[in-house]
């Protein structure tokens, strides 16, 4: 075969690739979804982030006509669950709606299964809200001002419930006011409630959609808020700042993530179809109940937050000298 026989004959079949991959992409966009779809919740059931993902599936099922299966399979802060999902076939059939512990958790082990952002797709961001120090009702100390002097009062006592393996706002919280406390790890949000109300742990710091609903009902008392103003349906609450604790500038985060190689149209179909069920009434209605600030739910979005936190986390881990704990 001459040169230029040979040249053709390249330019031919890398044009044939490049049109095969071409009509592959959008057929395989335009069919999906084709069954039903996986939403792992990396934390145990009745959690915020279940509440969140159940409510999110069940509005997805409906926008994209098919079945969305939420599947809890919690532990090690949340490792386990996002593992499954990063080893998952990048289709679009397995998701993972995580937090802002996805982002932290490199900073506090070395056996780290994957990398948080290069092995996921960005998909959709959720919300966003601040945190809570929240008291269980045994807890003598009434307001945020006079807990924070009995723990200084007494320092080691105060028992603080975490929920996973370690948290920023916890250890920015330590480094923000000097206190020494005993930190108890719980698998999640749920399990630590429940020893908070019951008087097993004295306070946590969570976020409405966690313990809102206790709130409320005065099973629990929010001390102090992070974010830089009150949140408005605890207009009592005061913020860190305003205890004259600064830096302690910590946002909670939701979104859903898929494995790293996902079809740009799958993740288009998903992210429109998220953008549809963040616009639903009654979903923007329960989220601003938790205290969530609906965010821009596409993948740009989720992207940026990810990426961000995960580079922050690294600087305040130097900041703060936070060891690995394993």
């Amino acid at each position: 075969m001459n040169p230029k026989t040979l040249r053709r004959t390249l330019l031919a079949t890398g044009m044939a690739a490049a049109l095969g991959l071409a009509g592959i992409a959008p057929a395989a966009a335009q069919d999906y979804p084709a069954k039903p779809i996986r939403l792992v919740i990396p934390f145990p059931a009745g959690g915020s982030s279940d509440g969140i993902g159940r409510q999110v599936a069940e509005k997805l099922s409906q926008v994209l006509k098919a079945t969305v299966v939420v599947e809890n399979k919690g532990g090690a802060g949340g490792v386990i669950g996002a593992d499954a999902v990063a080893k998952s076939a990048p289709d679009g059939y397995t998701l993972v709606l995580v937090d802002v512990f996805h982002s932290s958790m490199p900073i506090y082990t070395r056996k780290m299964p994957y990398d948080a952002v290069k092995d996921f797709t960005p998909v959709a961001m959720i919300g966003r809200s601040p945190a809570f120090l929240v008291a269980g009702p045994a807890f003598e100390p009434r307001t945020a001002k006079d807990a924070i002097a009995w723990a200084k009062a007494n320092p080691g006592k105060l028992t603080m419930a975490i929920a996973g393996t370690g948290s920023v706002v916890v250890d920015l919280f330590k480094a923000r006011t000097g206190i020494q406390f005993v930190s108890v790890p719980y698998k999640g949000s749920s399990p630590a409630l429940v020893d908070l109300m019951s008087g097993q742990v004295q306070v946590m710091i969570t976020t409405m959609a966690s313990a809102g609903t206790n709130v409320k009902a005065g099973k629990l008392r929010a001390l102090a808020a992070t974010g830089p103003r009150r949140f408005a349906d605890l207009p009592d609450v005061p913020t860190f700042e305003e205890l004259g604790i600064k830096g302690m500038d910590y946002e909670q985060w939701f979104g859903i993530l898929g494995p790293a190689g996902m079809p740009k149209g799958v993740v288009d179909k998903l992210a429109g179809a998220m953008d549809q069920v963040m616009r639903m009434p009654d979903v923007r209605e329960r989220l601003v109940s938790m205290a969530l600030n609906v965010a821009a739910p596409g993948p740009d979005e989720m992207k940026r937050q990810l990426e961000g936190d995960a580079a922050r986390w690294v600087k305040l881990a130097q900041e703060l000298d936070l060891k690995p704990l394993d």
